[in-house]
């Protein structure tokens, strides 16, 4: 069975929990040890020492004394249970002789007998001797310290003090139960905390998802920027290129038009220079006029040729590469600023009717700029000088906006009016017909449209029609 990304995310934090738990125990299990046995070190030998103290005092009064005799001096018998009280850890104090045997002993009863050696007491280093010992501790065995007691050069007894396993390794158990408490809550603490941020991140990954999906599929559906910082700057990239990806076709689409229009431009040029080629192959027989004429035609033909190729390499060039929040308004008024001198040179008052409910949109403002521009310098080149106007307008639309670019000139004939959009189509001198065509792609690379109303004799109005596109959100934190 497949596990979904949710189960896997659980297990694999559940698995990481574990792990860290496991890898805590061990250095609690190391520290633990250590620090109990430091202290019953600790504690053993502070019991021993007193002892130890008030027998060399003794053999020092009474050298020829025993050790069986000194340890029935009553300051022995004062220091030996006392010194368990502030010993835990120890079970008793025995001072025995060379053999052995007990002479003095914190359980009074034990007097006289025996005592076996008990195992030295050992310090666990790192985890391997710290486990060993917790083996040790389950079977509650028992450990010593001993310190000799040393009449001139020669060992005359010695002082034990035994440290019981039980006790020490109940110690041990409560710590370990406790941070088994602890590492359990920790677990869950970790996978509860683990699913929440895992549902967080779920869904901003899912919603992605589709929004690539919807993106290779060709939908137009705006992913939100919300939810985990990253997320939304993830889906703000993306947003991005999604209206890129949605531009390319418009693109596509008009270079294929614009190519099928210079493909019909060019076939009169090379028909024409096809002609004057054939007729210069009977050139020696030509007088010279009719040789110049042919040539003329020839070279007429090729510079059409050349003007129709910049043309097409300047419209087809125009691709919006740096999308931003544009400012339609902004937009219109920095062009009336740029073109008014420009204007009132001729006697024509360039205006402004701008709508303030107008709302920005996302687009490259550079080529929308340029589109304007074209409209703006047509109108002012096309309206008769001291007596007329050229206005520039927005309005707000639902979901769009629209520009107009107004001109009180002699108007546009209805028979050109189709054409005017067409590529290579002027009714200038020196007119390219690349102007409009540049105009035509830019709104159209932008989702949107541009048409054109006309009263001849009367006015022309230029319209674009933009969609509303919301920015990406910018993040301030970023």
């Amino acid at each position: 069975m497949k596990l979904g990304w949710r189960s896997r995310h659980a297990l694999a934090l559940l698995i990481l929990a574990l792990v860290l738990v496991v890898i805590s125990s061990i250095f609690e299990i190391t520290n633990v040890l250590r620090l109990s046995t430091d202290r019953a070190a600790t504690e053993a030998t502070l019991a021993i020492e007193p002892v130890q103290q008030i027998i060399a005092q003794l053999s020092e009064q009474r050298p020829e004394a025993t050790i069986a005799e000194l340890a029935q001096d009553p300051q022995v018998k004062r220091v030996l249970t006392p010194a368990l009280a502030f010993a835990p850890s120890v079970a008793t104090i025995i001072v025995c002789d060379p053999r052995g045997i007990a002479v003095a002993h914190a359980i009074p009863g034990n007097r006289g007998r025996p005592i076996d050696r008990l195992p030295p007491f050992p310090r666990p280093q790192g985890f391997r001797g710290a486990f060993a010992l917790l083996l040790e501790l389950r079977d509650r065995q028992n450990y010593e310290i001993t310190a000799d007691l040393i009449r001139g050069d020669r060992e005359f007894g010695s002082v034990r003090a035994h440290i019981s396993g039980t006790l020490l390794g109940d110690e041990v158990r409560r710590v370990l139960r406790r941070g088994l408490l602890t590492a359990g809550i920790d677990i869950l603490l970790a996978v509860g905390v683990g699913l929440l941020l895992g549902r967080t991140v779920s869904g901003p990954v899912r919603l992605l998802e589709k929004s690539v999906v919807a993106i290779r599929e060709g939908r137009d559906e705006p992913i939100p920027e919300k939810g985990v910082e990253m997320f939304e700057h993830l889906a703000r990239e993306l947003n991005i290129l999604r209206d890129r990806v949605q531009m390319e076709p418009r693109v596509l689409a008009s270079v294929g038009q614009l190519a099928t229009g210079l493909a019909h431009e060019i076939q009169q040029p090379i028909q024409a220079v096809k002609f004057a080629v054939s007729a210069l192959r009977d050139a020696r027989d030509m007088p010279g006029d009719e040789v110049d004429g042919y040539v003329d035609d020839a070279k007429r033909a090729v510079d059409r040729l050349h003007n129709a190729v910049n043309g097409f390499l300047t419209v087809v060039r125009l691709k919006p590469m740096h999308l931003s929040s544009v400012d339609l308004n902004a937009l219109l008024t920095d062009i009336r600023d740029v073109l008014e001198t420009e204007a009132n040179l001729t006697g024509l008052e360039l205006d402004l009717d701008l709508d303030p409910h107008v709302v920005e949109t996302y687009g490259d403002a550079q080529v929308l700029r340029q589109a304007v521009e074209n409209l703006v310098k047509n109108a002012i080149q096309a309206t008769p000088s001291s007596e007329g106007r050229v206005r520039l307008r927005s309005r707000y639309e639902p979901g769009a906006v629209l520009l107009s670019i107004e001109d009180s000139g002699p108007g546009i004939p209805p028979e050109v009016r189709e054409k005017v959009f067409n590529f290579s189509f002027t009714t200038k001198e020196r007119g390219t017909g690349v102007g409009l065509a540049i105009v035509r792609q830019a709104v159209e690379m932008h989702g949107g449209e541009v048409s054109l109303d006309s009263e001849v004799g009367r006015c022309t109005a230029m319209k674009i029609r933009l969609p509303i596109r919301s920015a990406p959100a910018v993040n301030s934190r970023a």
